[in-house]
């Protein structure tokens, strides 16, 4: 796209994404971009490379990170206008949207849709980001028009709407325009609440009422957004509230999450006002294309606030607080502290869950009605069908197969480096699809090419492998007919194993809005893989790693509860436990993942076995013997379980590994372990 000469100013900048179905992407790495994260966006030229890079549907340009209120009235900022729907059949424009255009006159072009204008300026404003339905008498089309100069997008066309305009400085018409559209006037005959004169009774629709740090009333409604932002701000969450606020999302698991507790608290604080709960959410960091995404009859946006909301009881006072009491009691004799706000609603139980969501009384979840109640959800027979649904589920290893089934939960799968974890693991993924699963593979270190050229030469050991070709060979360029052959057959069955080349920068949240996004996409409860856990990037770059792991394994955990799900994580382990029998104590920052974990495999040498390594000393001894065990053609591996909540663990497992070829072959052998099936 060429880009138009009122814009070469904003190309240096590094404020540029592509986009895919208005899904902001990272120009470098392809993944998701977000609106809080400038390591996330590029320049335009590294938008280009991306736009033919990863086949997008177009570029955008960011607005750029909220600024303090100090800055923001001083910086002249870019800011862009959204005119939804307002260009009609016959070319002509709406004329609120023609009276916009003229009061701006600067640069405009035309939307992807064809139908739609964005405008951009500069101005020195607060941050903004509103969205505003305009109902024109006349037109039964429903307009919006939004205001935007931090934390979100715009598409950019190169396509300017009549003759092109630079890019002007208009803080004056950007107030005139904001005065005029997003500005709630009030009756001029509203006489302001006093001690005299008591606030009128609010209802679900209207505004909080709130005691200040003096112990006086005040009503939201009749505050600016900043006046209202900094006394929030200033309340006793005020801190974390500010820090959501900005887009910090590393308090939660993922940024979904970080949006309930942001719309949670700004319920409390506008009393359940959902137009105003959605303004103030557009002026946060958190906000992101997604909240406008549609879902049926509602936005992503409307989901959350009816969400908070369902569960939100609005504060109803019709008496005069008195100051500097220590309480006061409203009509049905709560108290109410005159400090400042105890948010009851939406802050220290943010992160909280209702045990009982749907309405029923806490006596019916006793035993016996578990157990002889009506057949649903909640009882023994639909809870027993469910579990016995996965029982025919295995991993395609017989070997391992005679031990286990599939049930829903979190597996972790451990080994040294260089052992061949992530070979063991995809060979799995290839023998689930294979069995009819759906399978979403992250894979975090190595490449699409790199995957799928060890399944091609895989397939070619399983079937003969004294003809078989490395993974490198065909990444070589070696060609044949077996070859070909393998590739066509391997294509045939993968359909559903769907690869995802990350990055070291992929978070847990872009792992976690992926997964639910497929979910919603297909109605398809796919086993998800994850490759590994120590190359996940922390949200909070401050953490230490052993909190961002024990963070990403109680965030897939709860992932994986939430759809009743199979996820299975790969996990390095401890450099010191190299030349010990895995336990434990060899996974890297093992906390999280022995107490959160549903089952635990390790994959080692079969000569960690040798009484050598039980011994302290002959570390020389040790090491030449590992060195030769991974020589060895094949190598001599052992599966072991430590852990199982479903049945059988401390079992073993026996493999050839054929690294050559990326092929794990499972060793038959009579069991040692007692039979857990005939014992059923």
């Amino acid at each position: 796209m060429a880009l138009p000469e009122q814009l070469r100013e904003l190309a240096k900048m590094k404020r540029w994404v592509c986009h895919k179905d208005k899904i902001p992407k990272n120009p470098i790495t392809g993944n998701n971009a977000m609106a809080n994260e400038e390591d996330t966006w590029g320049t335009y030229d590294e938008a280009l490379y991306g736009l033919k890079r990863f086949n997008f549907s177009g570029i955008g340009f960011q607005f750029g990170l909220p600024l303090n209120d100090k800055d923001a009235l001083e910086t002249e900022r870019v800011t862009g206008i959204d005119l939804d729907h307002v260009i009609r059949k016959n070319g002509t424009l709406e004329p609120f949207a023609q009276e916009i255009i003229t009061l701006m006159n600067s640069y405009t072009e035309i939307s992807p849709s064809g139908t739609g204008i964005h405008i951009l300026c500069k101005g020195q404003m607060s941050n903004i980001g509103r969205k505003k339905y305009v109902n024109i008498p006349t037109s039964t089309t429903k307009f919006i028009i939004e205001l935007y100069n931090h934390s979100h997008y715009f598409t950019v066309t190169g396509n300017p709407y009549g003759q092109p305009k630079p890019i002007s400085s208009r803080t004056h018409e950007l107030k005139t325009l904001y005065e005029k559209y997003f500005v709630e006037h009030k009756n001029e005959n509203t006489v302001a609440p006093t001690r005299e004169n008591p606030v009128p009774v609010p209802t679900r629709n209207q505004s909080s009422h709130n005691l200040n740090s003096q112990g006086e009333y005040f009503v939201s409604e009749n505050l600016s957004d900043n006046e209202l932002l900094e006394r929030i701000f200033n309340s006793r969450n005020g801190y974390d509230i500010r820090s959501l606020f900005s887009g910090n999302t590393s308090s939660y698991a993922s940024h979904s999450e970080a949006d309930i507790a942001l719309v949670s608290h700004l319920a409390y604080w506008t009393n359940g006002d959902a137009s105003r709960m959605d303004s103030l959410f557009r002026q946060s960091g958190l906000m992101r294309d997604k909240w406008d995404q549609r879902h049926g009859a509602q936005t992503y946006g409307e989901m959350t606030i009816s969400k908070v909301l369902s569960n939100f009881s609005p504060y109803i006072s019709s008496f005069t607080p008195k100051i500097n009491s220590n309480t006061q009691s409203n009509s049905n004799g709560n108290s109410m502290p005159s400090e400042t706000p105890q948010e009851s609603q939406g802050s220290d139980n943010i992160n909280s869950t209702e045990i009982i969501s749907d309405g029923s009384p806490i006596s019916s979840r006793n035993i016996h009605s578990y157990i002889h109640g009506n057949i649903n959800e909640w009882q023994l027979k639909a809870d027993l069908s469910r579990f016995r649904h996965f029982a025919d589920r295995k991993t395609g290893f017989s070997n391992i197969d005679s031990h286990v089934s599939f049930y829903p939960g979190l597996y972790v799968l451990g080994a040294i480096s260089s052992l061949g974890k992530t070979t063991f693991i995809h060979q799995m993924a290839d023998q689930l699809v294979r069995a009819g699963e759906h399978v979403l593979f992250f894979s975090l270190e190595q490449t699409c090419l790199e995957l799928v050229t060890k399944g091609i030469s895989r397939l070619m050991a399983s079937k003969n492998i004294n003809f078989a070709v490395s993974s490198i060979d065909i990444r070589r360029g070696v060609e044949n007919e077996a070859i070909v052959n393998a590739t066509n057959e391997y294509a045939s069955f993968t359909e559903h194993e769907i690869l995802l080349e990350c990055s070291f920068a992929t978070k847990i949240g872009d792992i976690i809005n992926t997964v639910e996004k497929y979910i919603q996409e297909t109605s398809v409860l796919p086993v998800v893989i994850v490759d590994y856990l120590q190359v996940i990037c922390p949200s909070d770059p401050r953490q230490q790693t052993k909190d961002a792991v024990d963070t990403h394994v109680r965030a897939l955990k709860k992932l994986q509860k939430d759809h009743d799900l199979v996820v299975l994580l790969v996990s390095s382990l401890n450099r010191q436990n190299y030349l010990t029998p895995i336990d434990y104590e060899s996974f890297k920052e093992s906390g999280g993942i022995e107490y959160t974990a549903d089952v635990i495999w390790g994959l080692q040498l079969q000569v960690i076995n040798d009484d050598i390594f039980d011994k302290e000393a002959k570390l020389k001894q040790k090491r030449e013997k590992v060195k030769a065990a991974k020589r060895a053609v094949p190598r001599d591996i052992e599966f072991v379980c430590l852990k199982n909540r479903y049945g059988e663990s401390n079992y073993s497992c026996r493999f050839h590994y054929y690294a050559q070829f990326d092929y794990f072959v499972p060793i038959e052998a009579p069991r040692e372990n007692f039979d857990y099936d005939k014992r059923l």
